[in-house]
């Protein structure tokens, strides 16, 4: 439980907006908006995608995104109103006074200049200090955030590093110059769960002993539910609902548990006696450094098995290894060494042309659906291209198996002509599925296919993937942070820790009786929306200490030894092996292995 002082609501006034309203030409994205926020408090702003909570942070800082305009309200900071003040004025409020935390990465980070020189440019815009201090300053802010290597990864560039380390790098740069009033528009939106919730919790913290305060847009109840004091509710850019959070939820009904461990789906076990479909031997991959003699350790020894209709799950940080082990099943990406056996080939020694029928039969959805496909293709191009590469059917065949995979994933046909900027996420990503199931394959490799779309898409695509699951037989690899979509999905669950997999077990029993440290910690970090039982007021003992090992560098022993709370020294130069537990769960943890108290 992390240390409570009085309830901040008894604070003075730090921000007001009164009627804040913005265009878009004839459309308002954000009507008469009023919020308050005092010294202390955390406040949530809720909504859906294109509700206007990003138009509504950027506003307070002044700002729109072109062709927008403000086009009336006020923005009292303090008793100062921000959209009065000249623009070299507000300049000095803006990262000094006031934070923002944007919510792409990519589109906010320089391309072409190194991430520990902008947070040092950030730092150095308003604090007094020589380039060594900056660089200190740059280190000790990567290092809050959780990104290990810190001194290394300052020389990267921003498309070196994954998207969950790109958000780190703008939280970064937002706290740099600790600000009084933070706008954190979607802050965790990249983060894993573990991180996220050292995130939050710093964030807290931070908060309560500074009296500082936070505006934090989201779209996810269980942030708002153990983190805020107060919620504001946006929908179509007017305020719709707010309140106390205890009291909101309790009101709307909302103050459930998402991922409980007395109300996780029941799951289907696959048939111990079933031939694997996809069976993985010893898989390992390493990636060179420029340069160097030195390599990145990707994936390490791992072993898998995926039954026919079987849907596995395979959960962990960024940077786990989790995606490198989808993109290898399929061959997009050689091993070092291990074997991957589909169906009783070797993915590994198939030639060319044999690699080519056989991607027919597994195939792979990526995680953001606009860079999965060729934004000057429509959607029925996208749709028959597979078909095209694998000479399947005629021209009119090829025509209706468009219009049946349309039906398939529950789009109209209408759709057809479109092009992927005129769809939303979720229907894109829907089209991305249709695509990877144009050739009839058995086995799918679902690479977070659900991290980009707000709830309400995501809830809906689950219910997708289940019925196409049971419908087509399809065996799915689904690559998620999140448990709550795996919990949903997946018979069982494989849990990856710095390239091992260190657990794995049937969903239920591995959510109501994680063995693995890891596995604890990673569940006992899901944010469940219920406010009576805030991760804030109750002693957590399954967390995780510091930042993860560097993959150049791994330990000798036990990966998770530095971070570990049941750690013994032996744990330190002990390799772990993945073995059975006595309860017969495979586990990576000889702690666990001989004992089924822990």
């Amino acid at each position: 439980m992390l240390d409570r002082p009085s309830s901040p609501v008894e604070g003075e006034m730090l921000l007001e907006v009164r009627g804040l309203t913005v265009e878009f030409g004839r459309t308002r994205a954000l009507d008469g908006f009023d919020i308050d926020v005092r010294r202390g408090e955390i406040v949530g702003l809720l909504g859906e995608s294109g509700s206007g909570k990003s138009t509504a942070a950027y506003a307070m800082l002044g700002l729109a995104k072109p062709p927008g305009k403000i086009v009336a309200g006020s923005v009292s900071l303090e008793g100062r109103d921000l959209l009065k003040m000249p623009p070299n004025e507000l300049r000095d409020v803006r990262g000094a006074d006031i934070g923002l935390i944007v919510q792409n990465p990519r589109a906010s980070l320089h391309p072409m200049l190194r991430v520990g020189g902008q947070i040092s440019q950030a730092w150095r815009a308003h604090n007094e200090g020589g380039s060594a201090m900056a660089r200190g300053r740059a280190i000790e802010m990567l290092k809050l955030v959780g990104i290990n290597d810190p001194e290394r990864r300052l020389d990267a560039f921003a498309h070196e590093l994954s998207g969950g380390m790109a958000q780190r790098v703008l939280i970064a740069m937002a706290l740099s110059s600790m600000p009084r009033l933070l706008v954190a528009d979607e802050p965790t939106s990249g983060l894993d769960v573990t991180i996220q919730a050292q995130f939050l919790d710093q964030m807290w913290q931070t908060v309560r002993t500074t009296q500082s305060s936070v505006l934090l847009v989201t779209q996810e109840d269980g942030i708002i539910a153990n983190y805020c004091d107060r919620v504001v509710v946006l929908e179509k850019g007017r305020v719709v609902d707010g309140g106390e959070t205890r009291e909101y939820f309790a009101r709307t009904r909302k103050s459930h548990h998402v991922v409980s461990r007395a109300d996780i789906p029941s799951v289907a076990v696959a048939d111990a006696s079933v031939t694997a479909l996809v069976e993985v031997n010893d898989l390992t991959k390493t990636f060179p450094i420029a340069n160097s003699t030195s390599k990145v350790h990707a994936v390490s020894s791992v072993d898998l098995v995926v039954k026919p209709g079987e849907a596995i799950g395979l959960v962990g940080e960024s940077g786990s290894g989790k995606s490198t082990v989808g993109r290898l099943l399929i061959r997009l990406l050689e091993a070092d060494k291990g074997k991957v056996v589909f169906n009783g080939r070797d993915m590994r020694e198939l030639g060319k042309s044999e690699l080519k029928t056989m991607r027919s039969r597994m195939q792979i959805v990526l995680q953001d659906p606009y860079d999965s496909v060729d934004l000057r293709w429509t959607v029925q191009q996208l749709l028959m291209e597979p078909l095209d590469v694998h000479g399947i059917g005629s021209r009119a065949e090829k025509l209706a198996r468009v219009r049946e995979l349309m039906k398939l994933v529950e789009l109209d046909e209408s759709m057809l002509s479109m092009r992927p900027r005129d769809l939303g996420a979720g229907a894109l990503q829907r089209v991305n599925i249709a695509r990877s199931l144009a050739c009839n394959p058995e086995f799918v490799v679902l690479d977070e296919p659900t991290s980009v779309l707000t709830p309400s898409a995501r809830a809906s695509l689950i219910s997708l993937l289940r019925r196409l699951q049971s419908e087509l037989k399809l065996a799915f690899l689904f690559i998620s942070h999140d448990l709550t979509t795996v919990s949903e999905v997946c018979d069982r669950v494989a849990v990856m820790y710095l390239g091992q997999i260190v657990e794995v077990g049937a969903t239920e029993d591995l959510f109501l009786r994680p063995r693995h440290p890891y596995t604890r910690a990673l569940i006992a970090s899901h944010l469940s929306p219920d406010p009576q039982n805030r991760r804030v007021d109750r002693v957590n003992e399954d967390t995780l200490a510091g930042e993860i090992p560097s993959p150049i560098n791994l330990p000798k022993g036990c990966y998770l030894y530095s971070r570990c709370s049941y750690r013994l020294e032996q744990c330190s130069n002990q390799p772990q092996v993945l073995r059975p537990d006595p309860t017969g769960r495979q586990v990576r943890c000889w702690r666990a292995q001989e004992s089924a108290d822990l």
